[in-house]
């Protein structure tokens, strides 16, 4: 599997990818298309790219110009795999890693977030406590963008609507969806 960074100052650079099996990257397709709905948004954003992986959606975010990125997966190969790829498209000053499961990095952490990019294996539904912790860590008009299987979409609506949190916007990309979720105003 091939992955690269799309647009932007890293544009073209190829990512290493973990050797795990169900490790799925984001496709190109959906990848772009994201950024289109998210748009000027990335531009000097600080972002949180949680079940990172390769670290695919983070480094296209720095690519596109956000200021910051956090990194977390709680698997050591990806880990691995973003440092390098984090290196190789020169964003080790813009970024931190952590070997981290996602719902201790959200409970432990204090910081606020423009934009946080989740992409679980899609047969891990167990994140209404994330969610409800994430809705916490988005600033205001910040951006939460969770990616599930198409199969999962009744039970993703019911978490974010009890997490206090609304869906703007969802895409179908063959066997994946992306929701665009912010925070409700209080």
């Amino acid at each position: 599997m091939e992955l690269r960074i799309t647009t932007g100052s890293a544009k073209n650079k190829k990512l290493v990818a973990p050797e795990l099996p169900g490790f799925r990257a984001v496709q190109e397709i959906a990848k772009s298309s994201m950024f289109s709905i998210i748009g000027d948004q990335v531009e000097g954003a600080v972002c949180l790219d949680l079940f990172a992986g390769s670290g695919n959606l983070g480094i296209e975010a720095l690519s596109r110009g956000a200021a910051w990125c956090d990194f977390v997966d709680g698997n050591k190969e990806s880990v691995e795999a973003i440092k390098k790829n984090v290196e190789n498209c020169g964003f080790f000053d813009k970024s931190s890693v952590s070997l981290k499961n996602a719902v201790k990095y959200a409970a432990a952490t204090d910081k606020k977030y423009n934009l946080i990019f989740m992409d679980p294996f899609y047969n891990d539904l167990n994140q209404r406590h994330l969610l409800g912790l994430l809705a916490e860590r988005i600033k205001e008009n910040g951006i939460l963008v969770y990616f599930h299987s198409p199969e999962c979409t009744t039970e993703v609506n019911d978490m974010v609507q009890k997490s206090g949190l609304v869906i703007t916007d969802s895409r179908e990309f063959g066997g994946s969806v992306f929701a665009v979720i912010t925070r409700l105003d209080k």
